[in-house]
């Protein structure tokens, strides 16, 4: 049983295994069960072919003595019972704590896998009674824990990381006018003069479609002498105004309730180390509890038989809720360093503090945090309307700083309502046309913003309390969701166990 359960151990060495791992765990578990159930099952027919031959022979010898309410492990209505103890062999007491063992390991992996899956409501068409952010019906069906709360997850993930690891303003600043400018001016350039020509053709047909060629291509160049001061320009204001033009938590929880897979990919690697702790322990604590449970079952087998049998889904409930409860203590508990005779404890999640502030920054950049997203947020997101107003309002300074002293006399030639309307429709072609061009830029910002290396050194710095609280509050809440799940796995295992002992007449 235990190479069984070691074996079973290394294939789920990752959480993230696929599901026919997990399932062919839980199906060795049953397996164990009716192994064990169907050992006992065979001792108590040979115990009662035993109380045959005794009843014959008490009935020849004109003796009669009647023996009878066999139960899980075949004890005997004797007058003395525990000096005599049970009928049962030794060997099938001793396999008790290695059953519970298996049970431990499995309802832990289990536990874990509906922690994480499936990543939609199934079946979906019971959808419709899912209670709002939770992962039950109520008609039946189940998603992950994770899953389910993934966008409150994020949002509190997000407050968390924005008031104690990351300043955006701060962020932001870091990005310099001039390379920002720079860096866009490949794909931005020639895209402000098509927008530039294609207005004044709009607006002014006769006048510009009278001038040859190389004069349009003359005053566009003039035009544009000022772009980069253009692009520099709004990414000052975006800088001093950051706060108003992206919501950083409506972004957040956008694209976590988008890609439930990256949430439950961040959780997986971030904690990996510690789930796996949750499972292995699992294996050792259930056979702790196996063994308290081998001692009462000899108790009880041999005092009261008829409650031996409704013991082993209440056995197998305590071990899955006790074992989740205790493996989640030992991944967060003790926050300090505390001395304990020889040794010092602390969480495991909180020993690995450096390790895990590496992972967990370089995942937010690759996942949430970078300038891809952050960008698509300010341009299509919420503030979306407020991003554009900024950029308009620079790009008609931009075309009044161009046109210059100027401007007089070309509101004269075309009217004052041609050019405001000029003005407008290069502010409004701009905006229309930055997802475009900003991509280009991306690389350099993500260098610029540092916010993987930003957010590793504030995690690495803080103390462990505060550290334990940067993610541990996102799924505490969920804590005693994945205990009484561990909980009642066990219980259906003893529950199956129970009917495999108990029914067809053995």
């Amino acid at each position: 049983t235990v190479q069984c359960a070691e074996g079973v151990g290394a294939d789920a060495g990752r959480v993230g295994g696929s599901p026919a791992m997990w399932v062919r765990t839980v199906v060795l578990s049953l397996v164990l069960g009716a192994v064990h159930a169907s050992a006992h099952g065979l001792h108590r027919r040979l115990l009662r072919q035993d109380d045959h031959h005794h009843h014959a022979s008490d009935e020849f010898g004109g003796g009669f003595e009647q023996r009878w309410g066999r139960s899980l492990l075949g004890s005997s209505d004797d007058t003395d019972k525990l000096s005599k103890g049970s009928d049962t062999h030794i060997a099938l007491y001793v396999i008790i704590p290695f059953i519970s063992a298996v049970v431990g390991y499995v309802t832990n992996v289990v536990a874990l896998q509906m922690t994480f899956y499936p990543l939609e409501f199934t079946p979906s068409q019971l959808k419709f009674a899912q209670l709002e952010g939770q992962p039950f019906g109520l008609l039946g069906g189940w998603q992950g824990i994770i899953p389910a709360k993934a966008g409150k997850m994020a949002a509190i993930l997000c407050d968390l990381m924005t008031t104690k690891l990351l300043d955006v303003k701060e962020m932001f600043g870091k990005i310099v006018p001039v390379e920002f400018a720079e860096a866009l001016a490949p794909e931005m350039n020639p895209s402000m003069s098509r927008i530039i020509a294609n207005v004044m053709a709009e607006e002014a047909p006769t006048f510009w479609n009278s001038m040859p060629t190389k004069v349009q291509a003359g005053l566009v160049k003039e035009a544009m002498a000022g772009a980069e001061d253009f692009l520099a320009d709004v990414i000052e204001d975006l800088q001093n105004h950051v706060y108003e033009v992206l919501d950083l938590k409506a972004m957040v929880v956008r694209l976590a309730l988008a890609n439930k897979q990256d949430v439950v990919r961040m959780f997986q690697e971030v904690g990996e180390s510690e789930f796996r702790i949750i499972e292995h322990s699992g294996f050792y604590f259930g056979f702790a509890f196996g063994i308290v449970q081998m001692i009462t079952f000899y108790c009880v087998d041999t005092l009261a038989p008829s409650f031996s049998g409704p013991l082993l889904p209440v056995f197998g409930f305590m071990v899955g809720y006790a074992t989740n409860w205790f493996a989640l203590k030992l991944i967060f508990r003790p926050i300090h360093p505390t001395r304990v005779c020889c040794c010092t404890l602390q969480g495991a999640f909180l020993k690995r503090q450096d390790q895990v502030s590496e992972k967990f920054s370089e995942l937010n950049v690759e996942l949430f945090c970078n300038a891809k997203n952050l960008w698509e947020e300010m341009m299509f997101g919420r503030l979306r309307e407020e991003f554009g107003e900024l950029v308009k309002r620079n790009t008609r300074r931009f075309t009044d700083v161009t046109i210059g002293k100027g401007a007089g006399a070309v509101k004269m030639v075309f009217g004052a309502d041609a050019y405001a309307r000029m003005r407008e429709k290069i502010a409004q072609n701009l905006v229309n046309e930055l997802p475009r061009c900003v991509p280009v830029s991306y690389e350099y910002q993500d260098g610029a913003l540092e916010v993987e290396a930003t957010v590793c050194k504030a995690m690495k710095g803080l103390p462990p309390d505060e550290f334990e609280g940067v993610l541990h509050p996102v799924f505490e809440e969920d804590e005693i969701k994945l205990i009484v799940v561990g909980g009642c796995l066990g219980a259906l295992v003893g529950f199956a166990q129970y009917i495999l002992l108990f029914s067809g007449g053995i």
